[in-house]
């Protein structure tokens, strides 16, 4: 190799070197868009990456960026999902949670679960329903008090909201304010007196102007004790039914047995052909039977009666002159025991399961198909109770749903009951 070729090697060489030292420098030299080391590329806001400030905790150093982000901390968050509305959303302790909590009948029925306690909530014009333990809200129930709440138990057994106390309750309604007391009324023939009987501290209600007899009841201790805390009580939905008949697909005969299970639902043979004493046994055993933390009783007239006041809110004269029901002289087409659909002519005494007709204020069955025994006195010994409401086996001109007739204690053909349910 010759010394010009030698020359020409070195000058190569320190090209080569002058180049890298070059690209070295490049590479940890700080300037506009870098920090520190390619390694740890931070970049300002005109050139993308995911390290910059508002990216790191507070007092927290990466990459020579101190952090700017101010982390909230949860950890001592004591909140539950039943302390947040129903259906709305919120972080503790760093977990997303999906409040539970119930306010309104709407968000009830919405949620449709079952309540785990006696629950307090509103209806659509701010109206309070208490809705008891182990019930829920049916998807067949109003939002509006006046239109009928609906609860259900597991079983499927309803009943309707009624606003009550004893010195009167005051509920809104989209025709007004109302005030619905816990008190008896006289319907149709039937004759408020003014008079007071000693015994019972309650009005006499006569049968009727040709007849002396007349209707006593005390208030039910435990019924006004209930309504007093909790500004109402529910009825039974339907007329009572008897599950083994219905499940069976044939209508109570006087061969039925009396120790079937009773059930609130649409659909089912009447809880015909028992006694006034086996029908009072079986409104009180339903709580047992269905483990509600809750009274259940035969209607008293007390219940009755201000079922049909609260029905009048919006159906006047309800309890004396609406022929709403399944009565002698009307026709319609229902469905039968076993679930074909039939026609009721006129003219012919037919009981049909409950909750053909159509409803009042969500209720069935008040007016007409089976009398509904109930736990008010009548003075004559042989016929000691009232029946309210009419049955197939009357015309309506005559036995509407407010009515009383008087039966003896015995197991007949045209003779249920409903039930009523406080809660406690």
């Amino acid at each position: 190799m010759n010394k010009k070729q030698r020359i020409i090697g070195v000058i190569s060489i320190l090209l080569i070197i002058i180049i890298l030292a070059i690209i070295i420098t490049t590479n940890i030299i700080i300037n506009n868009n870098q920090v520190e080391n390619a390694r740890y590329l931070a970049t300002t806001a005109n050139v993308s990456s995911n390290l910059i400030a508002s990216y790191i905790k507070k007092g927290i150093t990466i990459g020579g960026i101190t952090g700017t982000l101010e982390v909230l901390d949860t950890s001592d968050a004591t909140a539950t999902s039943e302390d947040i509305l129903w259906g709305k959303t919120g972080y503790v302790k760093g977990i997303k949670i999906t409040g539970t909590r119930i306010e309104t009948v709407m968000q009830g029925k919405d949620w449709g679960g079952y309540f785990d306690k006696n629950t307090r909530i509103l209806d659509e014009l701010n109206n309070n329903v208490v809705i008891p333990e182990g019930f829920k809200i049916a998807q067949e129930s109003a939002t509006k008090v006046e239109d009928g709440v609906v609860i259900e138990d597991k079983s499927g057994n309803q009943f309707v909201w009624i606003p009550a106390n004893t010195g009167g309750i005051t509920i809104h309604t989209t025709i007004g304010d109302k005030t619905i007391k816990y008190t008896r009324h006289a319907y149709g023939f039937n004759i408020a007196t003014g008079e007071i009987d000693n015994n019972t501290n309650s009005e006499k209600i006569k049968e009727s102007s040709s007849i002396n007899g007349f209707y006593t009841e005390p208030l039910p201790v435990d019924e006004a004790d209930s309504i007093n805390i909790y500004g109402g009580y529910y009825i039974g939905r339907f007329e009572s039914g008897d599950k083994q008949s219905t499940e069976s697909k044939v209508l109570r005969s006087e061969s039925s047995s009396v120790n079937n299970t009773i059930t609130i639902k649409k659909g089912q043979a009447p809880y015909n052909y028992a006694t006034y004493s086996q029908q009072k046994s079986l409104a009180e055993g339903m709580k047992d039977e269905y483990n509600y933390k809750a009274l259940t009783k035969i209607c008293s007239s007390y219940a009755w009666d201000t079922a049909i006041n609260f029905i009048e809110i919006k159906n006047a004269n309800y309890g004396s002159e609406m022929k709403i029901g399944n009565f002698m002289d009307f026709s319609f087409t229902y469905t039968d025991i076993k679930g074909s659909t039939k026609t009721k002519n006129a003219g012919v005494k037919e009981i049909i399961p409950t909750g053909q007709t159509d409803p009042v204020s969500n209720i069935y069955d008040m007016g007409g198909n089976v009398w509904e025994r109930s736990s008010e006195n009548y003075s004559d010994a042989n016929t000691p109770k009232s029946d309210r409401g009419g049955g197939a086996n009357n015309e309506d001109k005559l036995y509407l749903a407010g009515i009383r007739n008087n039966y003896a204690d015995k197991a007949l053909y045209n003779n249920g009951f409903r039930v009523s349910l406080y809660i406690y």
